[in-house]
C-alpha cells in the first residue's frame, strides 16, 4: 500500500510543469532580495534579516506574495515585521531591506517597540519581452500604506509613485572563445520615485540593480565544465542600492549607497539566498557591524498548479 502511494506521488510530481521561475527565452532569472524584477510571476518570498549595530541589534522578517492576473500583469502584496533592540539614547538604524524606510535613523529615550512596516501594493505590467535577447521591461505603480509602528520602522504617511523594472540576460553575447563565458551574466534593475501624500512635501528616489552569474546557464547553454549538481544550481550575485530623500525646498539628504554580495541556490520551484550588506559611503549604516540576509522564494504555480490560474 505504501509502495502504491509512493508511485502515485511520483507520478503527481512528474506531472507538474517544468520549473520556470522567471523565464525569458533560455533564461530563468533569480529572485533578487530587494530589487523588483520585471517578470510577472506567482511567488511567495520570505526574507529574514539580522543586523548587528553598535548599540543593539535589529531582527526583521519581510514577506511578499505576487499573483499573476494575466501573462504580463501581476499584483504584489508585501509587509514586514521589525524587532529593533537598541540601548536607550542611542540611534537605532532601521536598516531593513525594502525599497522604502531603509534610510531613517531614530533615537529613542525609552522603550523601542516592535511592529509592522508599511504595507506595500505593487502592480507590474511587462510591456516589452524579447526571448532572443533575454529581455523584459515592465512598468508599474508602488504604493506604501502606513499601517504599522513608527518606532519599528513604519512611515507616518502614505507614499505612492511609478516604478520601471528591467531584466536582461547576456545570452545574446557572441559565442566567441573566452567571451562566451560572459553569457551566464544577468542584470536586473528598477528605478522609482515615490511621493509623500501628506505632511511636509517630499519624495524618495530609489534605484537598485543586481548582477548575477548563473552556473546552470553556463552548463546548459555555454559549456558543461563538469560542475556537480549542487554547484551548478548556484548563482553568485551582487545587489546594489541607491536611495535618497528629497524634502521639498529644503534640498535632499545624502545618498545612501549599499552593496549586498551573496549567493542563490535554485532548484526547480525553490530558491534559497544568503547575503550580507556593506555601506559604500557609510551613510546611516556607519554603526552597522554585521548583517545577514536570507531568502526563501517559492514559485507557487509549480508547487500548486491551480495557483497559476489567471482571470485575464
Amino acid at each position: 500500500m505504501r509502495r502504491g502511494w509512493g508511485i502515485v506521488l511520483a507520478l503527481a510530481i512528474a506531472a507538474l510543469p517544468a520549473a520556470a521561475r522567471a523565464q525569458v527565452g533560455k533564461r530563468n532569472f533569480i529572485e533578487p532580495l530587494i530589487i523588483e524584477d520585471a517578470n510577472p510571476s506567482n511567488e511567495l518570498d520570505l526574507i529574514p534579516e539580522w543586523v548587528k549595530l553598535s548599540h543593539g541589534t535589529l531582527l526583521a522578517v519581510n514577506g511578499t506574495l505576487e499573483k499573476q492576473l494575466s501573462s504580463n500583469f501581476s499584483v504584489e502584496l508585501g509587509d514586514g515585521w521589525n524587532d529593533p533592540a537598541c540601548q536607550p539614547g542611542h540611534a537605532c538604524s532601521l536598516a531593513t531591506f525594502t525599497r522604502i524606510g531603509r534610510h531613517r535613523q531614530h533615537r529613542f529615550s525609552g522603550q523601542v517597540l516592535s511592529g509592522f512596516e508599511d504595507f506595500e501594493i505593487l502592480t507590474k505590467y511587462a510591456f516589452l519581452t524579447s526571448a532572443r535577447h533575454e529581455l523584459r521591461i515592465a512598468f508599474g505603480s508602488d504604493l506604501f500604506l502606513t499601517n504599522g509602528n513608527p518606532s519599528a520602522g513604519c512611515t507616518t504617511h502614505t507614499y505612492v509613485g511609478p516604478i520601471l523594472m528591467l531584466s536582461k540576460g547576456m545570452g545574446d553575447i557572441p559565442d566567441w572563445e573566452a567571451i562566451r563565458y560572459l553569457r551566464p551574466l544577468a542584470l536586473q534593475a528598477d528605478v522609482e520615485d515615490i511621493i509623500k501624500t501628506g505632511g511636509t512635501v517630499g519624495n524618495q528616489v530609489n534605484a537598485e540593480w543586481v548582477v548575477s552569474y548563473q552556473f546552470s546557464y553556463l552548463t546548459d547553454n555555454v559549456r558543461d565544465i563538469g560542475l556537480p549538481a549542487p554547484l551548478r544550481d548556484l548563482s553568485p550575485f551582487g545587489e546594489f542600492t541607491y536611495g535618497q530623500f528629497v524634502q521639498g525646498g529644503r534640498g535632499a539628504t545624502q545618498a545612501d549607497l549599499r552593496v549586498l554580495p551573496g549567493i542563490a541556490y535554485v532548484n526547480g520551484p525553490y530558491q534559497v539566498s544568503l547575503a550580507t550588506m556593506y555601506s559604500l559611503n557609510r551613510v546611516e549604516t556607519q554603526a552597522t557591524h554585521a548583517a545577514v540576509i536570507a531568502m526563501l522564494s517559492l514559485t507557487l504555480d509549480q508547487l500548486l498548479p491551480a495557483f497559476g490560474w489567471t482571470p485575464l
